[in-house]
């Protein structure tokens, strides 16, 4: 049997506008790629619809897309023959993190994402990337995200692609970043330890509330409202841990 080796595709939106295009379903073995490379789905787009979510996204033609939240969640439609699918996510209970699959046969493979989704007066929708930055889907302000792992901090966010944005914190140096093409910018804030602290955007100022910490019970992850914002904090290998935070 081939080794299968999962390609990670980064990027995704929030859009307002709704769109019914139809989803065929997998058919399993067209998805299967004549190198044997298996991309994971890529998720663009994340969508309000009534009361729940619609999720799209690409992966490859015919594939089954699923996105798993445990044994008792998950959600599942086929890529079209152009490569296109469209999951239906309903009302959340509260807030939950899923792993972004594709099936090709008997066989699924994901990526190293997970989609956070969160409800009540301020959701989420953002990508968690284990060991970099987060990336926000849904709309938010100056500063999307703050990521941590307990030695180093990296903020994120977005503006005018090409535009320079000045972060800093706690009365520190100042970072000077410019935002690339899609208008996302990323900084490392130096000497700063994963700690609370004051991280300033553009002159506006959010309230880091720091590094969270993940129970027995938790089952690897913790999901929370800390200071003004959302905090989700995931078990890494060993005793590491890492804390996303996306302020309201």
């Amino acid at each position: 049997m081939k080794r299968r080796i999962v390609v990670a595709w980064a990027g995704a939106a929030l859009a307002l506008a709704g769109c019914n295009a139809p989803v065929e379903r997998s058919t399993g073995e067209e998805a299967r790629q004549s190198d044997g490379w298996t991309p994971s789905p890529r998720i663009r787009v994340v969508e309000r619809q009534g009361e729940g979510l619609v999720v799209r996204g690409d992966a490859p033609p015919g594939a089954r897309v699923i996105l798993r939240g445990g044994q008792d969640l998950a959600f599942a439609a086929g890529a079209d023959r152009e490569g296109r699918f469209e999951l239906h996510v309903g009302v959340m209970p509260g807030a939950v993190i899923l792993k972004p699959e594709v099936q090709i046969g008997q066989f699924p493979a994901s990526g190293p994402e997970r989609l956070l989704l969160t409800g009540g007066e301020a959701p989420v929708a953002a990508l968690l990337v284990e060991g970099g930055a987060s990336r926000r889907l849904s709309s938010g302000p100056a500063l999307d995200s703050v990521d941590g792992d307990g030695q180093g901090v990296v903020a994120s966010g977005r503006a005018r692609p090409g535009s320079g944005v000045i972060v800093a914190a706690d009365g520190g140096a100042e970072v000077a970043v410019i935002a690339d093409r899609e208008g996302r910018w990323t900084a490392a804030l130096p000497n700063l330890s994963d700690r609370p602290a004051s991280i300033i955007v553009g002159g506006v100022k959010f309230a880091y509330p720091g590094p969270g910490r993940v129970e027995p019970a938790d089952q690897g992850s913790r999901i929370e409202r800390s200071g003004e914002g959302w905090r989700v904090t995931n078990a890494l290998s060993g005793s590491a841990r890492q804390t996303s935070w996306f302020p309201d």
